[in-house]
This record gives C-alpha cells, sequence and structure tokens, in this order.
C-alpha cells in the first residue's frame, strides 16, 4: 500500500468533544431534514435482496481478517467478471488516469478497486453490529497533511465557532471518516446524499448512521436546511468526485473533463463556512488501523472569489493528488465520464490558495 512520505504528514489533536457522547451521536440534532432519504423500490425483489444482503454482512462482518480476506478476494473476481457495467466503467476511467499501464495492470488495479469496495462495506457492517455509542476512536490517527495545509489551517478549522464544511472523495473509507468526525469534534454531521433505490436497504443505512452521528439531507432539500446547519455549529460533508446529473459544471478530471456538481460550489459561498479536505485511509499491516488525513483547508473569502466552475476544478486537482498517492484505495468502479467531451474544456484559472 502507498502511504506518503512522513514529510508531508504531522500528528494533529483535534479537540474532543465534551461529554460521554458527542453531538449526534448523543441523539440531538439542531435540525430535521424536512424529508427522509429512502429508496423508492419496494418490491418483492428488493425486499428479498435486502434481506440476502444482511444475512451475508452479518456473516462477514463477525468472520476474522484470515477468514475475510480470501473470501473477499473471491468477491471481487466474480464481481469483475459478471458486473460488466461498472467493470467497464472502471477500465475506461483507469484508462484515463493512467494511459501507460499495461492491461495485465489495469486489470488488477480493477479487481482491486472492488476488493476495496467490499472492504468498506464490511467495515460498514462492523461498525454497525458495535455497542450503540461507541467507536474504535484509538484505531484512527489524525494527522495534518502540510504540503497543502497553511500553518494554523486546522487548528483555525476545528476552533472556529460557527459550523464548517467537511469535503471527501471515494478514496479510502469515506464511511468511517464520517462516522470519526463528530469524536474528533466535528459534531453533528450532516451529509448530503442520494439513498439506493432499494427501499429496505436505504433505511437500514439511514438508521446505522444516524447511530454513528451522521444525519443524511436530501439533495433536493439540502440548499433549504444546510444554512441552519452551519448556523448550529455543525459540519456539512460533503462527498463531491461522482458524476452530477443535475446542471452539472464541467471541470478537468485526470486530464478529462467530468461532470461536476454546480450546487455544491453555490452551496459553499452561500454558507460562508470554512471548508476542509480530508480523507480516511487505511494503513499497512494486518491490523485494521487508519488514518484521517487532513488539509488543506479553504476559507470562505477565498470560496467567494470562485465560480462554481473555479470551485470544482481546485476540488478536483486536490482529489487527483490524493487519489495518485492511494490508488488501490479508490472507488474506480464509477462512469465518471459519460455524457462529456473525450478533449480538455477550456483552461480554468483558480486563485491561488
Amino acid at each position: 500500500m502507498n502511504t506518503a512520505g512522513p514529510e508531508h504528514l504531522a500528528p494533529f489533536a483535534p479537540p474532543r468533544p465534551k461529554g460521554a457522547l458527542p453531538p449526534g451521536v448523543d441523539g440531538s440534532w439542531p435540525v430535521e431534514p424536512s424529508e427522509e432519504v429512502h429508496g423508492t423500490d419496494q418490491s418483492a425483489l428488493a425486499r428479498a435482496v435486502y434481506w440476502a444482503a444482511r444475512g451475508a454482512l452479518a456473516v462477514l462482518a463477525r468472520a476474522p481478517d484470515r477468514v475475510l480476506e480470501p473470501v473477499l478476494w473471491t468477491f471481487a473476481r466474480l464481481a469483475r467478471r459478471f458486473d460488466g457495467r461498472h467493470t467497464r466503467a472502471a477500465r475506461q476511467f483507469l484508462t484515463q488516469a493512467y494511459p501507460d499501464d499495461t492491461p495485465e495492470v489495469r486489470e488488477g488495479r480493477v479487481l482491486t478497486a472492488y476488493r476495496h469496495f467490499l472492504d468498506v462495506v464490511v467495515t460498514s457492517a462492523r461498525l454497525a453490529a458495535r455497542p450503540p455509542g461507541s467507536f474504535p476512536l484509538a484505531d484512527v490517527e489524525v494527522v495534518e497533511d502540510r504540503e497543502v495545509t497553511k500553518p494554523g489551517d486546522l487548528e483555525a478549522y476545528f476552533a472556529a465557532t460557527g459550523g464548517r464544511i467537511a469535503v471527501t472523495a471515494h478514496l479510502g473509507d469515506w464511511e468511517l471518516g464520517s462516522a470519526v468526525m463528530p469524536w474528533v469534534g466535528l459534531g453533528p454531521v450532516y451529509a448530503i446524499g442520494k439513498p439506493p433505490r432499494n427501499h429496505f436497504l436505504s433505511r437500514h443505512m439511514l438508521q446505522t448512521r444516524e447511530a454513528r452521528g451522521i444525519r443524511v439531507l436530501a439533495r433536493r432539500g439540502a440548499m433549504a436546511e444546510a444554512p441552519g446547519v452551519i448556523a448550529s455549529g455543525g459540519t456539512l460533508a460533503l462527498l463531491l468526485d461522482q458524476r452530477a446529473r443535475m446542471k452539472p459544471v464541467l471541470a478537468p478530471f485526470f486530464g478529462r473533463p467530468a461532470r461536476c456538481d454546480r450546487s455544491a460550489g453555490v452551496l459553499v459561498k452561500r454558507l460562508k463556512a470554512p471548508v476542509m479536505l480530508a480523507y480516511c485511509l487505511r494503513l499497512p499491516g494486518r491490523k485494521r488501523r487508519y488514518r484521517l488525513e487532513c488539509g488543506p483547508v479553504y476559507w470562505p473569502e477565498q470560496v467567494s472569489r470562485w465560480t462554481p466552475e473555479e470551485f470544482a476544478t481546485r476540488i478536483n486537482a486536490a482529489f487527483e493528488r490524493k487519489i495518485r498517492q492511494y490508488p488501490e484505495q479508490y472507488f474506480w468502479l464509477h462512469d465518471r465520464y459519460r455524457d462529456t467531451p473525450v478533449e480538455a474544456p477550456p483552461e480554468t484559472t483558480v486563485p491561488e490558495r
């Protein structure tokens, strides 16, 4: 597993929340979502898939890692062979990011992407099986990426009395990363998301996330609800590396235009809250340990000067840098370039930090 050089990373001690449980995990929610984020498919097949998934995850979550590892690699090989849509998307994505790879290397990366995604799912199931209000905080170290973060930025971000925005990609364990946030002084946490179509599965995911201290806001209602989250001192969490469908902006991602979320850039400017990029990455070794790598931090006066295209360009560039450090922990299975041109978009000038 690739790791960033130690010269780029420094231990960071965020403030711990007061009380036995952090905000959100203790059930306190200053903002109630206007609608529950549930899928619409309530068919008999959806119910059967839900129970099958629950049963399989219950078994895998209790399996020791020495048993789990070969099982996940077997499932990954089956997925690569039979999940043609995501396999083709991953090959296209990886060809764009690593054009000099041989076909054998590329197929290895696709397989590893499936394996990593399955590991994230199992880790999430293990978190859900823990007693309410508990979290393996000793297994997650928090560090500052000093290559991209100005001195004092993280201290000021965590010490801010108002709300904050945390941005990440599908890199490392994004579920564990969101779950650790309330325990390092960033609760309560609200995430903007779209549920799976399976109604029963989406309800279960919603319940388990709320038990960890993450409340999910529906995309179409987030514009109205997010200001209340920030005003109450909460954290708004955004995943910004997937293909946007509604009124996107085009910004380069690994050298090719990608459809990016326009509303994210608009929302960040409107909220006038500091923005931090962070990634929860698994460390090498048999014992499951993780590192929350934080940085850079963008301040409201910086973001207010950016157009949505400039915001997407800045975020994509930061994502690219971190993904290239840990390519084996990225979700390459997403169809990132659907409905976009092959040629690069016009060059966008982004203000300096």
